[in-house]
């Protein structure tokens, strides 16, 4: 009897040997391109082609080749046995949003992507939240390959205005802040109260307040900085006032988005100052008054001229000088007696000075102790 049960195991062991086995399949994996890496469970396992051995359940494997999207792939003992894979090339996953400029942060490292308008070559689906300054945080998964457009939504107390401007491209800044926030036309949250600074080269500064009234859409028109041309006698200069740097000459045509003053410069003529606005004439002539000429003479001729102390000599006698204020002049000549004279816008157009001789035994000193004065 106990050689009987012996003879029952082994033949029970012939026969359940087959269905032990029978749970074990062979499998072939390819893919197109071919030489994807394979990993499982983040470990890799070979490439493409790959053949192996299956016993029963499922096996999550991951596809990855440089250029390509990433393929997850679960294969069941009980599924097809040859798997053909096209890969999909990466090219790019567009992101949009209103209002542009929001922040795209990859949230298992926090790490900056970039800001909207945003194109990236994704390989593998990324998890991102959105974010901008008065707007809720948006949680996103990209797909690569794929195009998102995203309206993002203000926070409580916060209102979005869709401003356009006449012409288009003007930045617009927060007055409080002064930072440049986007350019027209572009969608804006702000806070109630907010002032925005819309400005465009060659045109005024405008400005609008968000308030609870406002319109989900506000046009600015924008207005041409005035151009006015200032113009003066030939060969005229214009230079900041106040002793300002040159600016040019005559004709000069200058942008006046506010008050400013210029001067104007001749030679022979008294410089005049000019004040324009925006609201002012496109074309101002400016009239210089030539600075009154005084002709002096000297009688016996040839004498120097010269400012007092003769520091600086205008030239010898009979000469022309520019009297546009009161002055003192020196009048010197070997053997003659020194004179000083006043002269001014007043005086008269032609001035003779008669020298006296000094006498032979008189004591001639330094400077102009022996000068006599007379003002005319």
């Amino acid at each position: 009897m106990k050689k009987f049960f012996k003879i029952i195991f082994v033949r029970l062991g012939v026969l359940f040997l087959p269905i032990i086995f029978s749970g074990c399949a062979s499998f072939e994996l390819e893919t197109f391109p071919e030489k994807a890496e394979i990993y499982e469970a983040e470990e890799k396992i070979g490439e493409t082609p790959y053949r192996f051995e299956q016993f029963s359940g499922e096996r999550k494997f991951t596809l990855k080749k440089s250029g390509y999207v990433e393929k997850e792939l679960t294969i069941s003992s009980l599924g097809e046995k040859d798997s053909n894979i096209k890969l999909e090339k990466v090219k790019k996953t567009t992101l949009n949003t209103v209002p542009t400029d929001v922040r795209v942060i990859r949230t298992r490292d926090s790490v900056e992507l970039g800001r909207t308008s945003l194109s990236l070559p994704l390989f593998k689906p990324e998890v991102v939240v959105l974010e901008k300054e008065g707007y809720k945080s948006y949680p996103l998964t990209l797909e690569p390959n794929q195009t998102y457009r995203i309206d993002m939504e203000p926070l409580e107390g916060f209102k979005s205005v869709y401003f356009l401007t006449t012409p288009s491209g003007a930045e617009i800044s927060d007055r409080s802040v002064g930072d440049i926030i986007s350019k027209t036309p572009s969608l804006v949250s702000a806070q109630e109260g907010t002032e925005f600074e819309f400005n465009l080269k060659g045109y005024q500064p405008s400005f609008y307040m968000i308030n609870k009234r406002s319109p989900d859409r506000v046009f600015v028109e924008l207005i041409p900085v005035p151009k006015v041309t200032i113009d003066s006698l030939f060969g005229a200069e214009i230079f900041g006032a106040a002793g300002g740097e040159k600016l040019g000459g005559v004709p000069y045509t200058e942008l006046i988005k506010e008050v400013r003053a210029f001067e104007i410069k001749k030679s022979g003529y008294y410089p005049k100052t000019v004040t324009v606005s925006p609201e002012s004439p496109s074309d101002i002539f400016v009239k210089l008054e030539p600075i009154p000429i005084k002709r002096i003479v000297t009688s016996p001729e040839g004498a120097i001229v010269a400012r007092i102390g003769q520091n600086e000599v205008l030239g010898i006698a009979p000469i022309n000088i520019l009297a546009g204020s009161e002055r003192l002049i020196e009048i010197s000549l070997d053997g003659y007696a020194k004179r000083v004279i006043g002269i001014g816008p007043d005086s008269p157009d032609e001035i003779t000075i008669e020298l006296q001789p000094l006498a032979k035994d008189r004591l001639v000193l330094e400077g102009i102790q022996n000068a006599t004065f007379e003002i005319y």
